[in-house]
């Protein structure tokens, strides 16, 4: 059984839709290509890098805190924050099975989501939408976070996971193998909006924000790329006045939408 099927039942037993489920995979396949062994930036054959850095974690070479502070984005979701990190390492390291096994990395995925407070919309959306790009969109911005806001490409592997595993029906042997068959995320779309931003982000996309809302007449004090609690209650403002009778978008996150908006004449 491939790592695809694998996935999708799992995460529908825990009680996410189809669409949710094929949302969060479109995002993995993006981030990893289904990968759970895979390391950030190894596009060698046979996976070189990432099966020497499981087994230094695995062995104890590479320890918690190092495992969790050196920045290298792992496994399914390309975990790389440090506290995330330091979760999935306390996680496989009390369930057992391998760091790179694929239904503990999808556990230990279902417990972020379905106990941490900033995912609790997101959780609920999985378990319902109907939509696969709903599903889709929302693991990106709320979820995954990536460099660069290629939902599109997301939507797409989502698409394309649906369409093999309709093939299967029954009979799982007929399901082709996609891990690793994805593109590189940051070369999957350079269109702008580079990425979707939020409160604790920084870089030159947050300076730009914050260039456009001083411009627009916002009270932006400094231009300096770091996204703060004050930058966030300037978006909110910005956002209750460009959708006056859309509350669900005066969330503080700067995705598609709102940049439209920000960039209008």
């Amino acid at each position: 059984m491939t790592n695809a099927l694998l996935i999708y039942n799992q995460l529908r037993a825990s009680g996410l839709s189809e669409a949710g489920a094929l949302g969060l995979m479109g995002n993995w396949m993006a981030e990893s290509g289904l990968e759970p062994g895979r390391l950030q930036g190894d596009f060698t054959q046979g996976r070189t890098y990432s099966r020497a850095y499981t087994d230094d974690v695995a062995s104890g070479r590479i320890g918690r805190s190092q495992f969790g502070r050196d920045q290298k984005g792992y496994g399914l979701a390309q975990w790389t924050y440090y506290t995330r990190k330091e979760d999935l390492y306390d996680f496989w390291n009390g369930s057992g099975k391998a760091l790179d096994d694929v239904s503990m990395q999808v556990s230990f995925a279902l417990q972020e989501l379905s106990t941490q407070a900033e995912y609790s919309g997101l959780w609920s959306v999985l378990k319902t939408t109907e939509d696969i790009w709903t599903a889709a969109d929302k693991v990106c911005r709320l979820y995954e976070r990536p460099y660069y806001n290629n939902v599109e490409a997301r939507y797409q592997y989502a698409l394309q996971l649906k369409a093999e595993l309709d093939q299967v029906g029954d009979d799982p042997s007929l399901l082709p193998d996609v891990s690793g068959k994805r593109d590189d995320p940051e070369l999957a779309s350079t269109l702008w909006p580079p990425r979707t931003i939020c409160s604790g982000m920084n870089g030159d996309d947050t300076a730009v924000l914050q260039a456009v809302l001083r411009a627009r007449g916002f009270p932006v004090h400094d231009v300096d790329g770091t996204f703060g609690s004050y930058l966030e209650g300037i978006v909110k403002d910005f956002q209750k006045s460009a959708f006056p009778d859309q509350p669900a978008e005066w969330d503080g996150i700067v995705g598609p939408k709102t940049w439209a908006k920000l960039l209008e004449r």
